[in-house]
């Protein structure tokens, strides 16, 4: 090996060599394909500029790759290569050394089973600016020997207790009660029984969550009560970790209480269970190990090895590196991050827990975002899993000098709810769990990024995050113990600390799209609550996998904390018939159905695109096509489920959606804030189409006028809607499967449909919306026309679009004429200013 390259802990098979390069001159085909579901896209992307020196190297695999080889050069000279691995299995590599700053370019070499090159991906090119954060792969075997010794090691190295204690004696620590009081409280509770598995080895909700639960209540018990030892001191919660860890450990670690470990009657191991045991038992290893006696400790290293061990089985066995997708081994991969760097140089099996988890993080995971910041599962998810994947970090960076959240998607991860989901939002954005206001770890992990990137807008919008604050006695969706996120702990773990003094948005006029995961979010006045309107726009090369919705090219509009256009239906647990046939279903959501069919969900193909957004200060506009998800049939489940509970027929497949391009455009004006909604469908055979609408509360309509009134709390909406075909309106209250399990007796909400009365293969739709306050005059929208275009006047704002036979052509409505599709006309600062849209 050449000496230029550190010794990197690789299969034997990986081979580093620099010098000679074939990529200046290569005979061997490009043979790149697009990416398909659950795989990776390029990285470094083509012509950009790297966030850290080295970066992660991603790509597409090959269908008859059996390895590949990664070479890196300098784009002045590609003939000598600065990185060439061979033996590559999976399709990530991280570098183990900081490169020089220039430009490079790179390429992926596939190989076959003989090992005899056959083709290769394209070359592309990136830049290494000067002075970037460094974060090239660690040695293991070094961070082992760098950290001997040290203890604690897990969130409370150097003078942190010191801190902590200072905060807790000032009165600092905004959760010390509750942790206190939760702590006393988990001394007197008695131990619990390790759980019976499934009856009839049969899954289902509640008996799922029967499982779970013990595994995570005795865990929180045993990190709030090994944490309140350290804080204070008080050997009675001593007692009480210890007592809680030999409960945990006397259960079978291969048993129900495992990761997935297949089980004698057929049933899986439950990981809701296991993942906290692995997480929360590394915690008190690092806080009290030393404390345990010999015959503790020597049952504690008998069990971990399986539960770690269980877990790095299935990350290689699903090629995790390669397939980052798998939510629950998402999470695990933080957990059994945690669990590496605890038992570091107690058990040998550690150096492989955290060597694998360490690729991972330096690479593809997260999957579900890129460097913008986005995460696809939505605002419910990424609060939820954002908060467990950064507390490997949080740990990692306190204990070396391995700094993850270097990575462009941490430093930029932050303002994705300050756009999506502001402290006065009244519901999420899109995905499961979209249905919720900001939550206490949420506000937690927005602090926490705002002191590790000296934020003080992160700052802000923590600090005004007022979410209702636990109570030990809390029932209720078992969540009396804050067992899911022991937001308490954490808080506590993090006190004393704060340097960042707040300042956030003053209501500026924002617009932000997140083109790593296809959404747009539009601001009149953002961290204005009395005055922001915002609209959300989504289409989504994800489409509806895992926790997202068939929801490409829908939106929704929130006006002065409240919730006017939704995504409507709840989340009674993942896979209920009201979660499958209502509210991952496109008829939830403010879009388009095609002879009654939408997307099909938990499908990765049913996938969007944004194809422009441009934001221009007053006026944004931003456009989707998601004809591609209308053609993808649902699963067998999801036929099979559909027929069992709803008596009306499955929708057609027939005819296929040729184009459905969405564009809205958000007027962002204080005085009256308007969103616009031009839809152009287009189909391979006449079919009818219905245009969508959500709200919390029955809305007014006016189907002579084409028009309806929408009310929330104190703000309303006023809607107006022309298409080229007539239309029939509906609207209907409640769901065709009602809400079940935690989500039963939810209140009802509401639904309108806009229906071409007749069949045609080409159907245009121009809708306003216009907001405005309780007690004030409705707004008067006024309908323009001409030969060539339909439009509104709202105002000083007209819109005009082109209504013609195809998609495009020459617009004449009132006096705006041009070419396009739609031109916007509006007064900006006392000038008037026309903008069209091709």
């Amino acid at each position: 090996m050449n000496s230029m390259f550190q010794a990197l802990r690789l299969p034997c098979s990986v081979i580093l060599i620099a010098g000679a390069s074939a990529l200046a001159a290569s005979s061997l085909p490009i043979v790149e394909r697009e990416p398909r579901a659950e795989e990776l896209v390029a990285y470094p992307v083509d012509g950009t500029a790297a966030g850290v020196n080295p970066p992660g190297f991603c790509w597409t695999p090959h269908d008859r790759a059996a390895s590949y080889r990664l070479e890196v050069a300098g784009a002045s000279d590609p003939s000598r290569s600065v990185i060439s691995a061979a033996g590559l299995t999976s399709t990530v590599y991280p570098p183990d050394r900081v490169l020089a700053p220039g430009a490079y370019v790179w390429r992926v070499v596939y190989r076959n089973a003989d090992g005899a090159d056959y083709g290769a991906s394209k070359l592309r090119r990136f830049r290494l600016p000067a002075g970037l954060p460094e974060l090239p792969m660690p040695d293991v075997k070094k961070l082992r020997d760098q950290l001997a010794g040290v203890r604690p090691r897990l969130f409370l190295n150097g003078d942190r207790l010191e801190q902590i204690r200072a905060a807790v004696k000032r009165g600092d620590v905004e959760q010390w009660d509750f942790f206190i009081s939760a702590a006393d409280a988990a001394l007197q509770e008695g131990p619990y029984p390790e759980p019976a598995g499934y009856p009839n080895a049969e899954f289902n909700v509640e008996e799922w969550r029967r499982i779970y639960r013990p595994g995570k209540v005795g865990s929180a018990h045993l990190a709030r009560t090994a944490l309140a030892y350290k804080v204070t001191g008080d050997r009675k919660y001593l007692e009480g970790a210890r007592r809680w860890l030999m409960n945990l450990m006397s259960w079978d670690p291969t048993g129900i209480i495992s990761h997935d470990v297949p089980q004698v009657d057929g049933s899986e191991g439950n990981d809701e269970a296991s993942m906290p045991l692995l997480e929360r038992v590394a915690f008190a290893w690092d806080w009290i190990g030393h404390e345990l006696t010999p015959a503790e400790r020597a049952r504690v290293l008998a069990v971990m090895p399986e539960r770690g061990n269980q877990v790095l089985r299935l990350l290689k066995k699903q090629d995790f590196l390669s397939h980052p997708f798998e939510n629950h081994e998402g999470r695990v991969l933080a957990f059994l991050g945690n669990a590496g760097l605890s038992f570091l140089g107690d058990l040998p099996e550690a150096e492989e827990w955290l060597d694998y988890v360490l690729r991972c993080y330096l690479t593809s995971f997260p999957g579900w975002g890129g460097d913008e910041g986005g995460w696809a599962q939505g605002i419910g998810y990424w609060s939820a899993y954002v908060s467990w994947l950064s507390s490997f970090a949080e740990a990692l960076r306190a204990a070396t000098d391995v700094d993850i959240l270097r990575r462009p998607f941490y430093r930029h991860n932050g303002y994705f709810p300050i756009y999506f989901h502001p402290p006065y939002a009244p519901m999420g954005a899109f995905g499961d769990g979209g249905d919720s206001k900001p939550s206490l770890h949420e506000k937690l992990l927005i602090d926490y990024f705002a002191e590790v990137f000296h934020d003080p807008i992160l700052k802000a919008h923590a600090v005004s995050i007022k979410p209702s604050r636990p109570k030990v006695t809390d029932a209720g969706e078992q969540r009396q113990w804050n067992e899911w996120f022991i937001e308490d702990v954490v808080s506590v773990w993090r006190a004393g600390a704060a340097r960042v003094t707040p300042r956030g948005h003053q209501g500026e006029r924002v617009s932000r799209h997140f083109a790593d995961i296809g959404w747009t979010a539009m601001h009149t006045a953002l961290g204005d609550p009395q005055n922001d309107v915002w609209a959300m726009f989504k289409s989504s090369r994800f489409g509806s996998f895992s926790h997202s919705h068939a929801d490409q090219n829908t939106f929704q509009l929130h006006a002065w904390g409240e919730a006017l256009a939704i995504d409507s239906g709840y989340y009674p647990s993942y896979g209920s018939p009201h979660h499958v046939l209502w509210t991952r279903q496109t008829r939830a959501h403010n879009g388009i159905l095609v002879d009654g069919r939408g997307q099909p969900p938990f499908n990765w193909e049913a996938a969007g695109r944004i194809e422009r957004f441009d934001d221009r200060g007053l006026v944004t506009i931003v456009r989707g096509q998601a004809a591609q998800a209308y053609n993808v049939a649902p699963d067998a489940g999801i036929v099979e489920m559909w027929r069992k509970h709803l008596t009306e027929p499955l929708p057609p497949m027939e005819p296929k959606v040729d184009s459905f391009n969405r564009t809205l455009v958000f007027i962002a004006s204080r005085e009256r804030p308007i969103l616009f909604v031009h839809d152009y469908l287009k189909t391979a055979a006449p079919a009818t189409s219905d245009w969508l609408l959500h709200s919390l509360n029955r809305m007014e309509v006016d189907a002579a006028s084409a028009s309806a009134t929408v009310s929330a709390g104190k703000a309303r909406m006023a809607v107006k809607l022309l298409a080229t075909v007539p239309l029939e309106f509906s609207q209907f209250g409640g769901f065709p499967v009602k809400p079940e399990e935690r989500a039963a007796g939810s209140p009802d909400q509401w639904h309108l449909s806009a229906r071409g009365t007749g069949q045609t293969d080409e159907v245009k739709f121009l809708a306003a919306l216009v907001p405005y306050r309780e007690g004030e005059r409705p707004p008067a929208i006024e309908t323009i026309g001409g030969k060539r275009g339909v439009g509104f006047k709202i105002g000083n704002t007209e819109i005009a679009a082109y209504w013609g036979l195809l998609e495009t052509g020459e617009i004449q409505a009132g006096d705006l004429q041009g070419p396009g599709r739609l031109i916007v006309r509006v007064v900006d600062d006392g000038q008037p200013r026309t903008i069209v849209s091709q």
